[in-house]
């Protein structure tokens, strides 16, 4: 049994055709057909049944539970070339995304070496969704990473950092920067200006949207963030955003918190391959992350 065994085997046990899986791989039938025989004999067991006619095949009941493991078993053997390659070229990804890079470079600005630290390693920016993905896929070795919820996943360990509301920014001219506090369905009454899909303030905006019938309008998307204040204090429109430092060094901004029953939390933590084997200068990564001063003063 080898790995191309096992690849046969997953793209035959969806396309129930050799001739298909034959035409994928640019192969000639018996070679599918071996590869199956080499995991059957292994297994001591059929794994696929053919009809008589042998145009159409099944899986028996043992090659359904093969079917059910092995794309785990390759998808791990890829994350594993990938973690061998990056160590390989002592090359280290660490996943960064925008918002939080921002935060976390404005806690160290006076702290110049440790900057210099970690821009030796390859930073890997995006939205936290596909940063997860890549993590989780191996592209990566790790990450921070934004969420509306805490992180949980089996195949991660994952360290809660710090967790903050999501505000409505609105320009000192907006009729609803006099307000103390406001709920969603309030400000729906003005277009909404937001970081693009795939970044974790569209899931808060998504889970306030769901609870109200009128839909609120959205504007415009960016994946800049500097664009989307600028935007707002012109009083183009309003967002839904973290208090963090780009917002927070702009003039004409006015932050107003929802009420309690709307609010929302971003969640920062930092996250890792249980199988991932760290090295020092990831360990102190962390190290400096555990430490840093999350709250604003």
């Amino acid at each position: 049994m080898n790995i191309r065994d096992l690849e046969y085997f997953s793209a035959l046990a969806d396309m129930l055709s050799f001739t298909q899986v034959a035409h994928k791989f640019a192969v000639s039938q018996p070679t599918i057909s071996y590869a199956v025989k080499r995991l059957e004999q292994h297994y001591g067991c059929d794994l696929i049944a053919r009809e008589a006619s042998h145009r159409s095949i099944t899986l028996t009941n043992e090659g359904e539970i093969l079917k059910a493991h092995v794309r785990y078993i390759l998808d791990e053997f890829v994350t594993l070339d990938r973690a061998i390659e990056h160590a390989k070229n002592n090359r280290t990804h660490i996943g960064f995304p925008p918002i939080i890079r921002s935060k976390v470079f404005s806690k160290l600005l006076d702290d110049k070496e440790i900057i210099r630290f970690i821009s030796n390693f390859h930073l890997v920016s995006g939205g936290s969704n596909e940063l997860l993905s890549k993590l989780l896929s191996g592209k990566i070795d790790f990450s921070l990473l934004g969420s509306v919820n805490p992180i949980i996943h089996p195949n991660l360990h994952v360290k809660l950092l710090f967790q903050q509301e999501f505000f409505i920014f609105v320009s000192k001219d907006n009729p609803l920067a006099a307000k103390k506090e406001i709920s969603f369905a309030q400000a729906t009454e003005y277009p909404f200006i937001l970081l693009e899909k795939g970044y974790t303030h569209g899931l808060a905006f998504r889970n306030l949207s769901d609870k109200l019938t009128k839909k609120p309008e959205v504007q415009f998307y960016f994946s800049d963030v500097q664009t989307i204040g600028q935007l707002v204090s012109s009083n183009i429109g309003i967002t839904l955003m973290t208090d963090f430092p780009v917002f927070q060094e702009m003039d004409g901004l006015v932050k107003i918190p929802l009420v309690p029953e709307d609010k929302e939390i971003f969640y920062i933590q930092y996250a890792y391959l249980k199988s991932a084997v760290l090295n020092q200068d990831v360990q102190k990564l962390m190290g400096i992350l555990d430490d840093l001063s999350w709250v604003e003063e």
